[in-house]
């Protein structure tokens, strides 16, 4: 693992990461900032929570996360939808202002990235809120959560923004090797359920390793989580690298760490902990679920967990996201800027001349990454690099190449490229490529296509248009200031309204 620069965060991101300790600090934090709806109406499980949840996430720049209080069928218990659904969400999280482009969020991650030294404080069990209550015996999860499909046909109630770590059974002691992820649960019985891992995930490997080995596996699955983990819990990092430490170091603050029952790190204020060991070599038919391409994935046989434990808070509030849209969901905000972040992180090791990553869309099926052109060609070079990448393995499908004049997040700049630089011989067409077996245009489950467009400009020895000479439209600071003054202007903003009146309403 490479040490990496320590990032520089503003005083207000500072102030933010120390003031977060779990879900409940930045439910108030957004509820100061007009960015929480508390529904204390009656609802359904199904199907209201699912509309509310579609409902809330349809303004991806500015919707409100939702606290549900009264859940027909479960007294006392909370459901929260929509704590990353929206990317000012994002930036509140992050110490920036309601307002902050897609843009800035993706480099003020980039910023972020910075050393791989975890930041911990440990809490001792009896004192960490995430075991206050625990419950050893007639364990039921249909009880003690509030369960629901998440979609109309799912195959069952589903667990679907959980936190899971687990830990290497060859290397149990190393903390780099131990993950978090985000898997899809699917509750089968009231101390049964399966978990969707695929071969290439890092906890795919430790089942892989406990079922050669014939090793137990111990995993805690963390319910309602604080938000920096659930974004890393879901972002491709190194097999060897911990999301602790990368969410700790996105906060510029420490993360508080306990000792789950099954000797496991794991959030000390977290809303609820399944504790679970697999059951080696025993399978169990899962699905469907609706998936992130807006389709229901298939019927498949997974690996069957047994609950030991749960423990949780006092009134703990049940966390969960919306999944399956045609367009934008929460799973979309939740993972895109990690997704874009980390695919640039690892070309820029190799390529410095990548600018930005646009992987925001469906978990980086399409995605448009901005480099400056050294050559004629260079650019399908780094599409190349990008699809080999660890999270390019199964979901880099689409690839738009744009010169670095063009900004990869507004789509009117890549399709303006796309219709002007692009040529018949500049599009590539890969087959028989490893693809996410819930990618529905894979004619094999796991195995389809690889698209590589090159909208980037003609560079010798290519052949050069006599209509090659490009209008340079005014651009930078100066245009950027006045688009903010134009914007209070319309306010109603009269200190704006008085200085746009002087010689020059830039200085």
């Amino acid at each position: 693992m490479t040490s990496k620069r320590k990032p520089t965060l503003s005083p207000e991101a500072i102030a933010v990461g120390r003031r977060i300790k779990g879900l409940r600090e930045f439910l108030a934090l957004l509820d100061e900032n007009g960015q929480l709806a508390v529904w204390e109406e009656e609802v359904l499980p199904e199907p209201d929570i699912r509309n509310i949840s579609v409902a809330a996430g349809r303004d991806a720049m500015h919707g409100p996360a939702v606290l549900l209080t009264n859940i027909k069928g479960y007294p006392g218990k909370q459901v929260v939808v929509g704590v990353h659904g929206s990317f000012t969400n994002l930036a509140l999280l992050m110490g920036r202002p309601k307002g902050t482009s897609v843009k800035e969020l993706f480099y003020e991650m980039i910023n972020r990235w910075g050393s791989d030294e975890p930041l911990i404080e440990r809490v001792p069990p009896a004192r960490a809120p995430a075991l206050a209550n625990r419950v050893e015996n007639g364990i039921n999860l249909y009880a003690l959560l509030p369960l629901y499909r998440i979609n109309e046909y799912d195959g069952g109630f589903y667990i679907d923004k959980a936190n899971v770590v687990s830990r290497d059974p060859s290397d149990p002691e190393d903390f780099g090797k131990q993950n978090v992820g985000i898997y899809r649960i699917q509750v089968h019985g009231p101390d049964m359920f399966s978990l969707d891992a695929v071969p290439s995930h890092d906890m795919g490997q430790h089942i892989r390793i406990a079922e050669r080995e014939n090793a137990d596996l111990n995993i805690a699955v963390m319910i309602g989580n604080h938000p920096a983990l659930a974004m890393f819990a879901g972002t491709p990092v190194d097999y060897d690298e911990s999301e602790y430490a990368y969410a700790s170091q996105m906060m510029g603050a420490p993360l508080q760490l306990t000792t789950s029952g099954n000797g496991l790190d794991i959030l000390a204020n977290s809303e609820m902990v399944i504790e679970a060991t697999m059951v080696n070599r025993e399978r169990i038919l899962e699905g469907p679920f609706g998936e992130y391409p807006g389709t229901y994935g298939a019927v498949r046989r997974l690996n069957v967990f047994r609950v030991t434990s749960v423990s949780f808070r006092d009134d703990p509030i049940f966390e969960s996201l919306y999944i399956g849209s045609k367009s934008w969901t929460e799973h979309d905000t939740l993972l895109g800027i990690n997704v874009c972040t980390t695919v640039y992180n690892q070309l820029k090791q190799n390529f410095p001349e990548v600018i930005a990553v646009n992987a925001l869309y469906q978990d980086g099926t399409t995605a448009v990454i901005a480099v400056k052109n050294r050559f004629a060609g260079f650019a399908k070079s780094v599409a190349l690099r990008a699809l080999g990448s660890p999270h390019g393995l199964l979901f880099l499908k689409n690839l738009i190449m744009v010169d670095a004049d063009i900004d990869p997040f507004d789509l009117n700049q890549v399709i303006w490229s796309l219709s002007n630089r692009t040529r018949a011989d500049d599009i590539i067409v890969l087959p028989n490529m490893p693809l996410s077996d819930a990618d529905p245009s894979a004619e094999i489950g796991g195995k389809g296509h690889r698209l590589i467009i090159d909208a980037t400009s003609y560079m010798p020895p290519d052949k050069i248009s006599v209509n090659n000479n490009l209008v340079e439209s005014p651009a930078g600071p100066v245009i950027d200031e006045l688009e903010r003054i134009i914007n209070k202007l319309r306010n109603g903003n009269p200190v704006f309204r008085h200085s746009c009146e002087s010689r020059n309403p830039v200085e």
